[in-house]
């Protein structure tokens, strides 16, 4: 691009152009620094710098080849390398397309910039290119409508990836010796990513001739470069910044950096006030144009700004991952920034500026998020400040599966499906009784049913479709057990008539009365809901009446669900069986399990201090009659002793043994003899009060 000179009227175009042939390097060389070797060909221009945020790449044009082709150059050790094409770009097209002003985005992973690869239909458009496994993509046109089929041309990305700043052909200008341009931007609707109409930027930044449009790190410093009323000679450099919507504060010329010449836009990278930048130089009516770098001013650079980098990697198999890195306003919770990381290292990088506070959401679809917070209202100076984070794809889910009313854990079978009703097969471990840890994959809602037997099944909703920050959740399971519903029938066995009494109900499975009365209806009748599978005592002790005691086992199929009780009244020579009474082989010694019994007796005599017992104990017929006999009274003693020791008068109890005197079956099989091994009581007596 041939860029003339806007001449002094009061010194001679001739002696001026002869005065900077001779002298002008030197003059330059006082005040600015060559970038030298090995970017500065000796045979060719070198123009339109630009650093990657994190200065260590630069990229910049050439014509060495006879096009302008866009080279890129690594810092090592405070050197620059030496500059390499990027062959994919330079050689688009045939190679026969010019390429002019470069521009890396925040992390440079894609590089904007301006070529007239269409120039038979659209002139010179802007295109970008994307590193993908580490090599450049193909030249991708910006499309419209940024690109029209004018010039669109001298793009420059803001650190958000959301504005984007170019130029477009000034026709109107009054400066007619310059290639004058005016400055456009366009902003990404962030939902969609699709570029919104450019709009032109306002005065103080569009006056009538502008170039080379550079935003800052901070998205509100805007540098560009004007021929304007006050400047040195063509083209000089200024600075403006956005303090409101379409506001920006008046343009300030960044007098260090201007010369004689046309001075074009500095790039400087993050926490660095070394601009590079070019200088055209008129030379024997060519132009001579070289890459130059020099300090800036403190009060022209960017705002302050922190730089986020780190990695992020999958928790369990620390493999890298590409995720969305969004960046919300914390109160509105509206996006402001939206970046990626690299999908091959996991690695990222980006730039928030000072003055405002962030909530940064790290997300992947199917994983967890991680949420950070960040507030930048009072950053002094810039930072670089690493964020590793790891992200995970299933959670662990542990139950604890109980009985909802007495809170008894529960082993049950768990059973899994996702939002399609697909079963998952997903190890479940058994950590505990009744509880069991459980993996399930981020990212679908889950119908979790919990199955135990005797119990009602408990289906619930475990929602991993939305928002998932921690890896282990822990939930409690309660089931309820199915019921059944039981009678008992009590009644008077000499009149059949219904008898009110104190039901005792007893669950022998854990322990716990789980009902102590029942209030009777009619001719006596109880109606209860008793829990299938569990086995129950049944007991039942009225005044005046023999007591009942029975085991109903609930477990069993055919087990009864109706108890017809028929009950004796307590008068002489009255029997009642005492079941369940029971001693050491050939011994007086009464087991444990006979004390639940012998305590039915005590309570009897208790309630009815009227009578007085007989306890008699029998035999079958192994052994001698005398042998039975004995064995037979101590039996009958030991019982008596022990309602003895439970504070029952003597003179209310009488023990008697009766050997196998008194069967109540022939001794023919050992079920027979059973029964005939038995303790028995008899009323004796019922004082009348």
């Amino acid at each position: 691009m041939l860029v003339k000179m806007k001449f002094c009227k009061k010194i001679k175009p001739f002696i001026l152009v002869g005065f900077l042939f001779f002298y002008g390097t030197i003059v330059l060389g006082q005040l600015e620094k060559s970038i030298g070797q090995p970017i500065d060909f000796s045979d060719a221009n070198e123009f339109d710098p630009v650093l990657s945020s994190n200065g260590d790449k630069l990229a910049f044009i050439s014509d060495k080849s006879g096009k302008y082709k866009i080279y890129i150059s690594l810092l090592n050790n405070d050197a620059w390398s030496e500059p390499k094409g990027i062959d994919i770009i330079n050689q688009f097209a045939n190679g026969q397309g010019n390429i002019r002003y470069p521009s890396f985005n925040y992390d440079a992973s894609i590089i904007y910039f301006e070529a007239d690869f269409n120039k038979d239909s659209s002139g010179v458009d802007i295109f970008y290119s994307k590193i993908i496994d580490g090599d450049w993509t193909d030249p991708i046109s910006i499309g419209a409508p940024v690109n029209t089929l004018g010039y669109d041309g001298q793009p420059s990305i803001s650190s958000d990836n959301n504005s984007l700043y170019f130029v477009r052909n000034n026709n109107n200008s009054e400066e007619k010796d310059f290639n004058c341009k005016s400055i456009y931007t366009a902003t990404k609707n962030v939902l969609n990513q699709t570029w919104l109409k450019p709009v032109k930027l306002p005065v103080p930044i569009n006056i009538d001739c502008e170039q080379t449009p550079k935003i800052a790190l901070d998205n509100k410093t805007l540098y560009f470069s004007s021929v304007r009323e006050g400047g040195k000679g063509g083209f000089d450099v200024y600075k403006t910044k956005q303090i409101a919507k379409n506001v920006w504060i008046p343009a300030e010329s960044i007098e260090t950096l201007n010369t004689e010449f046309n001075d074009f836009t500095p790039s400087v990278s993050f926490d660095s006030n070394t601009g590079y930048y070019s200088i055209n130089q008129l030379s024997k009516k060519t132009t001579v144009s070289k890459i130059y770098y020099k300090e800036i001013p403190p009060q022209f650079l960017s705002g302050k700004s922190v730089l986020l980098k780190g990695t992020v990697l999958d928790l369990d198999s620390k493999e890298p991952l590409l995720i969305d890195i969004k960046v919300n306003d914390p109160y509105t919770s509206w996006l402001l920034y939206h970046f990626k990381t690299d999908a091959q290292t996991g690695a990222y990088e980006f730039f928030l500026p000072r003055g405002s506070e962030y909530q940064i959401d790290y997300q992947k679809e199917k994983y967890s998020h991680y949420f950070s917070s960040i507030n930048l209202k009072k950053l002094r100076k810039n930072e670089i400040r690493t964020k590793d984070v790891e992200l995970f794809p299933n959670i662990k889910l542990i139950l604890n599966i109980f009985d909802d009313e007495i809170y008894r854990a529960i082993d049950a079978l768990i059973e899994i499906r996702d939002e399609d009703s697909t079963l998952l097969d997903t190890q479940i471990e058994k950590i505990g009784n009744g509880r069991y840890k459980l993996e399930l994959p981020i990212g679908s809602e889950y119908q979790i049913n919990v199955v135990a037997e005797y119990f009602e099944s408990h289906v619930f909703t475990f929602n991993l479709n939305e928002i998932v920050q921690f890896d282990e959740f822990e939930t409690d399971v309660e089931l309820s057990a199915k019921k059944v519903e039981f009678e008992i029938n009590i009644s008077d066995e000499a009149t059949n008539a219904g008898i009110p009494v104190v039901v005792v109900i007893t669950n022998l499975d854990n322990n716990e009365v789980i009902r102590t009365t029942a209030l009777p209806d009619s001719d006596g009748k109880y109606k209860i809901k008793l829990r299938e599978g569990d086995r129950y005592n049944v007991s039942v002790s009225p005044k005046g009446y023999s007591f009942y005691n029975t085991t109903v086992d609930l477990k069993k199929k055919d087990a009864p669900k109706k108890l017809e009780v028929k009950l004796k009244q307590l008068k002489e020579d009255t029997k009642l069986a005492l079941n369940d009474i029971t001693f050491e082989t050939n011994s007086d010694d009464l087991n444990e399990s006979s004390y639940v019994e012998l305590d039915r007796v005590v309570k009897l005599m208790e309630d009815n201090p009227e009578i007085k017992i007989e306890i008699s104990a029998h035999t079958d017929d192994a052994g001698s009659n005398s042998y039975n006999l004995r064995l037979s009274k101590r039996r009958a003693k030991s019982a008596v002793l022990y309602m003895l020791d439970a504070n029952i008068e003597a003179e209310r109890l009488i023990s008697k043994g009766y050997g196998e005197s008194k069967p109540l079956m022939p001794n023919d099989s050992d079920e027979n003899k059973a029964k005939n091994r038995r303790v028995e009581l008899k009323i004796l007596e019922v004082e009348k009060s």
